[in-house]
């Protein structure tokens, strides 16, 4: 009879069977054996030699001596059972100890206790189970460790992304940094020197839990040239990963007997950024794992570092940037303004006195031919007097300065129009005329451009100009049904508009603002300026 037939059985009759304790198996081994031994010789006894004997004796003796037998049968049956109880009992100690003691070292495995052992009674196959289930026990402790250190690696890998990926100043950003490595992998404490490449000057980025006492040494000694670590930066001699090394500013006065630390080089892209010193805890060296990860650790801070410093050098040079175009926007505006005066108090007067002149010569001269002359020379002197005049206007408006944006805008829209077949249309909701001058400037030059552009290249019916206020923003746009262009095409011929567009870009983002431009051949143009408010400016 087989498990699986057993099993089919009802659960009482299994359990009877098959799911009593391993003693009482052996001890009804045993007893079974025993009994079956003892009733079978009794049976021969009492049946089988009653006919032999019969031909021996006689049948009073043969029926006494089968008593007798009967009687020698039972009690050695008996004497037999007790001694196999004894000899039972012996041997299931000695097997269900050692089972015993696996199922009492399996709990407390479970339970979370890796360092319990079984125990190996005997050489044999009990034994051999006990020892392969220590074994396993020994790979699952050394397997646990080794997950805990991996976890440990990647929480730190983790917390230092996170760190790295905050929109942060790059000092922050270190000492998060810090703080998650001396945190997670239980070291004492940390700082970090960063190193300009262009001056080759150190200074102290970042620490995290260091002692009064060293965070002097490292403040006002590290400032000096005593750094080893700084030295072997410089001249190439320092490591790229992770490796412990002398530091001569911690010492027994530091309460140290070993005046060493964890370096870690901050290098890449060729440039070389600074160093990271860790201190662990005196009689807990860091493990070769752990060694390995600092190194990888180093690389994403070398990285950090190296992508804030161009980061800071980018900001840099954009500052440097807008300071420029602002210098030149404000210079070109002075220069406008300047060539403004000479042209109205300069060219204009002496091409009126001119006119003057003339004037008088016309009256004085007797009616000639020459007098037909001097008429056709005053109308191109008024003439020419008109057209200073016009670009004296344009290059400094008097009506932005006098009324402001709202109205010098619908000013500029008039005169520019007046000159064309093109119908123009202006809208505005804003009626205070106290906006920066800045803003005003810009909006008005960006409008002076583009309407030019409409004039000279558009071959436009119908211009609009609106300009509002949204929120804590002005914005003016300007639309036309002309022609159209290809914005990002480059030719000889779209030159000087490619030229304007840059300039009023640059215009709107000296301002802070921007410039969307949306066109395309055979659609007309619509460009929308967005220029933002400063603050105390009321919305």
């Amino acid at each position: 009879m087989t498990i699986q037939s057993l099993r089919r059985i009802p659960i009482w009759l299994y359990n009877l069977i098959i799911s009593v304790p391993v003693r009482f198996k052996i001890t009804g081994i045993i007893l079974t054996t025993v009994l079956t031994l003892g009733l079978t010789l009794n049976y021969w006894v009492t049946t089988g030699l009653s006919d032999w004997l019969s031909y021996l004796l006689t049948d009073v003796r043969v029926e006494a001596a089968m008593r007798a037998g009967n009687r020698s049968v039972l009690l050695i049956t008996v004497l037999a059972a007790a001694g196999s109880l004894v000899i039972a009992s012996f041997l299931t100690f000695l097997l269900t100890r050692p089972l015993v003691d696996l199922r009492d070292m399996a709990l407390k495995v479970a339970e979370g206790n890796l360092d319990a052992r079984a125990t190996v009674w005997a050489k044999d196959e009990i034994g051999e189970v006990a020892l392969a289930i220590n074994t396993m026990t020994d790979h699952l402790l050394l397997t646990q460790d080794d997950l805990a250190q991996t976890n440990r690696r990647l929480a730190a890998t983790n917390r230092i992304m996170m760190a790295a990926e905050r929109e942060h100043e790059v000092h922050d950003v270190l000492f998060a940094i810090l703080q998650n490595i001396v945190e997670v992998m239980h070291l004492e404490t940390g700082w970090v020197y960063l190193r300009d490449p262009e001056r080759d000057v150190y200074h102290l980025a970042s620490w995290y839990g260091v002692p009064a006492n060293l965070e002097n040494n490292l403040l006002y000694e590290g400032r000096a040239a005593g750094c080893h670590c700084q030295e072997a930066l410089v001249d190439g001699s320092l490591p790229i990963h992770a490796h412990i090394r002398h530091c001569n500013r911690l010492s027994a006065d530091n309460g140290r007997s070993d005046p060493q630390h964890i370096t870690i080089s901050i290098e890449a892209r060729g440039q070389k950024y600074g160093v990271v010193n860790l201190l662990c805890h005196q009689n807990h060296p860091v493990a070769a794992a752990d060694m390995a990860m600092l190194s990888t650790i180093g690389t994403q801070i070398s990285e950090i570092v190296a992508n804030a410093w161009l980061r800071l050098k980018l900001a840099e040079k954009e500052q440097a940037r807008q300071i420029l175009l602002e210098s030149l926007v404000e210079a070109q505006e002075e220069e406008r303004g300047r060539l403004a005066r000479e042209l109205h108090d300069g060219a204009g007067q002496m091409l009126t006195a001119l006119l003057v002149r003339i004037k008088t010569l016309e009256k004085e001269c007797p009616p000639t031919p020459m007098q037909g002359g001097l008429q056709s020379l005053l109308n191109m002197v008024s003439e020419t007097i008109e057209q200073v005049r016009e670009l004296s206007y344009r290059l400094r408006p008097a009506a932005l300065e006098e009324f402001g944006l709202p109205v010098a805008l619908g000013i500029l829209v008039e005169e520019m129009m007046n000159d064309s077949s093109i119908t123009a249309r202006y809208l505005t909701d804003i009626n205070d005329d106290t906006l920066p001058s800045g803003i005003e400037v810009t909006l008005y030059r960006i409008a002076q451009e583009a309407l030019t552009n409409v004039v000279r290249h558009a071959q436009a019916h119908n211009v609009q100009v609106a300009l509002t206020q949204e929120n804590r923003s002005i914005l003016m746009k300007i639309q036309d049904d002309g022609c159209g262009f290809d914005p990002h095409l480059v030719t000889a011929v779209s030159e000087q508009r490619h030229l304007g567009l840059i300039s009023m870009r640059e215009r709107a983002a000296i301002a802070g603002g921007s410039l969307t431009l949306d066109t395309e051949p055979g659609t007309g143009t619509s460009l929308l300026v967005r220029l933002p408010l400063p603050e105390g400016i009321p919305a």
